[in-house]
């Protein structure tokens, strides 16, 4: 123990009167010396910039349901406003009195069509009929003139020619006939069943609104999927792009939630004015897993308008700003204050990227007013608690001693 007080006496003695010489000594290399006494190491992170603008959450989407009072008469809603629906959801029904009317009133008319289409059958049989007898009569009971053509030959032919004509109308008749039949079974097919006496939801959601007075749309649907409306001042324009990631907080929300940037709007929100700024509304898409998010809640939204990874990172204080250069002071492996002129990158929140002069790891002067000379030797503030027992029990006799010799010679 004793030894240790002695080494330690004689260490101090020597260093305050090595000090006190090189100080007092004429052009002494000790005035030249920097003294420092904060620094840092230069550190490697993400720097992410943000743009931030404020938001409310509503439906993603919006279905309208409609009422043709022409169809059907309406009986009544078979759902309220603020109900959950799913797909297949019945909304409202009609009433059946007019379905059954507009029914018969089809039938009767398809039946119409179909006794049309028979008595054409029968038509155009008759007159293939006619033909058949009509050629075999030509064949065989024509007289021969002494010409060698056949008596009656022309008004046979002419009959003929009617015949086939007659035939080829009735055919066309009855194929446009069949074609309104296929038209009408359409129309009953779509009033078949019951399932047409109610009008069932397309997609899941909730109910926004009914119109009671059966104005259209009718019945209102917001899907249950939120996304995320707001506004863009003019001068944010410039910064932001459709596919930007997002993030958004709230007091209701715990902790925060992704999404991307999907619309931006080429027009303001109202009308452009010379005596006021033009807002330019915003949608963003949101990444939900287990999140809730009631519709109405006002958020903030966060902007992620550029973004550096392992970005070698340095206090902004640190920074020797020159008239057209930026400097650095590095405290390098030799013991000596080196400047260095460094490309900065972001600055965002106190500190500044370095782009390239510097690297991770490297240890940096934090007020380069302190630095008397660039590339000249630096001291710092002896911490004498850091020597501690266990320090000089992992250091060992020996080395203490060559570390105190050294550091006084230099």
């Amino acid at each position: 123990m004793k030894k240790k007080t002695a080494i330690l006496m004689t260490a101090g003695i020597l260093f305050v009167s090595g000090n006190l010489y090189l100080a007092l000594k004429d052009d002494s290399k000790a005035r030249r010396s920097s003294y420092i006494n904060s620094w840092a190491k230069i550190g490697k992170e993400t720097m992410t910039e943000t743009l931030y603008a404020e938001g409310v959450v509503t439906p993603q989407e919006e279905h309208h349901i409609y009422y043709d009072p022409n169809s059907s008469e309406f009986k009544s809603f078979l759902v309220k406003e603020g109900d959950e629906v799913d797909s297949g959801t019945p909304l409202f029904e009609y009433s059946s009195d007019n379905i059954d009317r507009e029914l018969a009133r089809l039938e009767a008319e398809k039946d119409q069509l179909e006794t049309e289409v028979t008595l054409l059958d029968e038509q155009i049989q008759q007159l293939v009929y006619l033909q058949t007898v009509s050629a075999s009569t030509t064949d065989n009971s024509l007289a021969v003139a002494g010409d060698g053509t056949s008596a009656g030959s022309s008004n046979n032919d002419l009959m003929a020619v009617s015949i086939e004509k007659e035939i080829y109308d009735k055919e066309l008749e009855k194929s446009r006939a069949e074609a309104e039949i296929e038209k009408y079974d359409d129309m009953i097919e779509s009033y078949d069943g019951s399932d047409q006496l109610e009008i069932s939801s397309e997609v899941a959601g909730s109910i926004k609104k009914i119109n009671y007075a059966l104005n259209n749309p009718i019945v209102t649907i917001i899907s249950d999927t939120p996304k995320v409306e707001g506004t863009f001042s003019e001068r944010d324009l410039k910064n932001v792009q459709e596919g930007m990631e997002v993030y958004v907080k709230s007091d209701n929300i715990k902790g925060t939630i992704g999404g991307t940037l999907t619309t931006i709007a080429k027009h303001p929100e109202s009308d452009p004015s010379v005596k006021k700024e033009s807002h330019f509304p915003f949608e963003v898409e949101l990444e939900l897993e287990d999140e809730k998010i009631v519709h109405g809640t006002h958020v903030d939204v966060s902007v992620v308008t550029n973004q550096v990874v392992n970005a070698a990172v340095i206090p902004e204080r640190s920074v020797d700003k020159g008239k057209k250069n930026s400097y650095i002071y590095v405290l390098n492996e030799v013991g000596k204050v080196e400047k260095r002129k460094i490309n900065k990158g972001l600055q965002i929140g106190g500190k500044t990227e370095v782009k390239k002069g510097a690297k991770p790891g490297e240890f940096v002067v934090r007020k380069p007013e302190n630095v008397q000379k660039a590339d000249s030797p630096f001291f710092s503030k002896l911490k004498p608690g850091l020597l501690n027992k266990k320090t000089f029990s992992e250091e060992g006799k020996r080395n203490i001693f060559k570390q105190i010799m050294v550091g006084f010679f230099r």
